[in-house]
């Protein structure tokens, strides 16, 4: 998965190269002097805005992501476990877009998920999301982990 980031990562490290006045930037830079996501993390902030439109009735259901309400975290997820004999079924379903959808959603804070329009969630996400280094696989630069959000939290890496 690392290797298919790193090469959906470098079109866009390539195009902002190509920016004038940011080519001696590296591209975790010129992500921040641009306050661009990297690809990486855009594609996880669209998952957390599903997931919160499918709890808001706002998109269908089709992955059949199951809510629950707790007094502590809120509304989580609850992310489908491995019931199979075969370990790669079970890794399958561990590594299934629900799976991770939920794990995603689930480390959005509670006053976040919470809020009741798109046009008020989106922007308290975007604040939650620039508390965490955007820093993606690049070829030449070591990152602290692997750029996901459910690392950068501390929730459950996949």
């Amino acid at each position: 998965m690392q290797c298919e980031i790193i090469k959906l990562e470098a079109v866009q490290r390539s195009f902002t190269a190509k920016i004038q006045g940011l080519g001696n930037l590296n591209y975790w830079e010129r992500l921040r002097r641009l306050s661009m996501y990297s690809l990486q993390r855009r594609r996880e902030r669209y998952t957390i805005i599903l997931v919160w439109k499918i709890y808001n009735n706002l998109a269908p259901n089709s992955m059949n992501i199951n809510f629950r309400e707790t007094s502590r975290y809120g509304t989580t997820c609850i992310r489908p476990l491995g019931s199979s004999k075969y370990t790669s079924v079970n890794n399958l379903r561990f590594n299934s877009f629900a799976s991770r959808a939920s794990a995603l959603y689930n480390v959005v804070p509670p006053a976040i998920k919470s809020l009741l329009t798109l046009t008020t969630f989106k922007p308290a996400l975007d604040a939650f999301l620039n508390e965490f280094p955007d820093t993606p696989p690049t070829p030449g630069y070591t990152g602290q982990n692997r750029n996901s959000m459910l690392e950068w939290a501390g929730g459950t890496c996949l």
